[in-house]
């Protein structure tokens, strides 16, 4: 008899994402297992419940909020797109995740906040808070609420993806929709003098 097969947590975990992307709630441990390689027991030994191999699956890692929000002295209009185009695309990749964990019946969003610890959208709204604060301190931007201005360029960032995944419009990507958000709030954030 052959040694059993021995599976990585994340090849079990990379089963069930692919299952429960395609299949939401309605995705069984027995297609996991079976896509896996390995017996439904396998999961049940890691895995204590169905729902805590969900989380476990559909929860997207935090965001390098280092890499993504990047706003510099030189030419913070250029950076602010950039930016946004980087938080577009984190988006793309986390929010259908993101959809199914709050549909599934035994998950509460408690869970979710108890793996990333805070929730990334908040994460970036302070990185770029923190990096309006200090440009407009330098007089590079005009940004004398910078959380509120961080909010409503994450926000509306978020609601690209979002509108991308509901196919509002047409399944046409949006970047070109972050240029225009930036064009909107850079009458406000301009600084004085400069036009």
């Amino acid at each position: 008899m052959g040694r059993p097969k021995v599976v990585k947590d994340e090849a079990l975990l990379e089963a069930a994402r692919s299952v429960f992307l395609e299949l939401g709630a309605f995705g069984t441990t027995k297609e996991v297992a079976r896509r896996a390689g390995v017996s439904e027991a396998v999961i049940f030994q890691r895995f204590p419940t169905k729902a805590a191999l969900f989380v476990g699956a559909m929860v997207p890692t935090a965001p390098d909020v280092a890499s993504l929000v990047i706003v510099g002295r030189d030419n913070p209009k250029r950076d602010l797109v950039a930016t946004g185009k980087r938080m577009l695309s984190y988006f793309r990749k986390v929010i259908p995740a993101v959809m199914h964990l709050i549909t599934y019946p035994n998950i509460k969003m408690a869970d979710v906040f108890e793996h990333f610890g805070s929730m990334p959208p908040q994460d970036l709204n302070s990185a770029l808070t923190a990096q309006l604060s200090a440009l407009h301190r330098e007089g590079k931007v005009h940004a004398p609420k910078p959380m509120a201005t961080a909010s409503l360029f994450v926000s509306a960032i978020h609601s690209l993806a979002v509108f991308e995944l509901m196919e509002m419009h047409g399944s046409q990507p949006m970047d070109h929709a972050v240029e225009q958000f930036v064009e909107a709030i850079w009458a406000g954030l301009r600084p004085p003098g400069e036009r």
